[in-house]
């Protein structure tokens, strides 16, 4: 074989296996930080959002990019129950501080919500760009005066 075609079929076999790749997956895989806090939820009541993020998390929201799951209810509530992304609780995958995307399918399992309101579970996600996030967690309760309307 003579030596330019075998160089044109290697480029044309790099080309292909470059281009095979996944162009979707999420910069992050690793979400091994996780807080939690009181939110305001519908007519008033009770509501927790939940972060992961890649990061150390340092204040009440994390810098992106990062997860934050919502469910409307009380962090007591939490335990033992799995809660479906789409019907239970709300997951947003946020890339930057602008910009967010809605999980199209997936659950939280909460676990245990220990005395000092810590909430270990696990989650298992589907974003349209974001792709599939998946990982335990175990969420240090910041204790804030969430003011509801």
């Amino acid at each position: 074989m003579p030596v330019t075609r075998m160089l044109r079929l290697s480029l044309v076999l790099f080309v292909a296996i470059a281009c095979s790749s996944d162009a979707t997956s999420p910069p992050f895989r690793s979400f091994v930080n996780a807080v939690a806090h009181a939110e305001c939820g519908p007519a008033d009541g009770p509501a927790v959002a939940i972060f992961l993020t890649p990061n150390a998390v340092g204040s009440v929201e994390p810098s992106a990019p990062f997860v934050r799951i919502y469910v409307a209810v009380q962090v007591a509530e939490l335990a033992g129950r799995t809660w479906n992304a789409n019907t239970d609780a709300a997951a947003l995958f946020y890339p930057d501080a602008s910009n967010f995307e809605v999980a199209e399918s997936g659950n939280m399992i909460v676990t245990s919500v220990d005395s000092n309101s810590t909430i270990t579970g696990t989650v298992d996600l589907n974003f349209p760009d974001a792709g599939h996030i998946k990982t335990a967690f175990r969420a240090t309760w910041i204790p804030i005066h969430a003011l509801c309307a």
